[in-house]
């Protein structure tokens, strides 16, 4: 039954555009999943994800004046 040969015109609407949409969202998944695969991808969100701790604390401007803020502190440049 499952590989008996189709025509075209057999087949009514609603089955011919679920065919189609299955199609093109198949290979639009699988053309992501190609990209994430890329090592350019991983090393992007790798990236992304680390995170580089000062140890003055976060930059920050308050009162006009630039400086660090850590612990709830400001501490002004010199």
């Amino acid at each position: 039954m499952l590989n008996e040969t189709v025509e075209l015109n057999e087949l009514d609407s609603a089955q011919w555009s679920k065919g189609v949409k299955h199609e093109l969202l198949t290979k639009s998944r699988n053309a992501h999943q190609a990209a994430k695969d890329k090592k350019g991808y991983k090393d992007f969100v790798k990236k992304k994800t680390e995170v580089v701790k000062d140890k003055r604390g976060i930059r920050a401007l308050h009162k006009g004046k630039w400086g660090y803020m850590k612990d709830r502190k400001f501490t002004a440049d010199k």
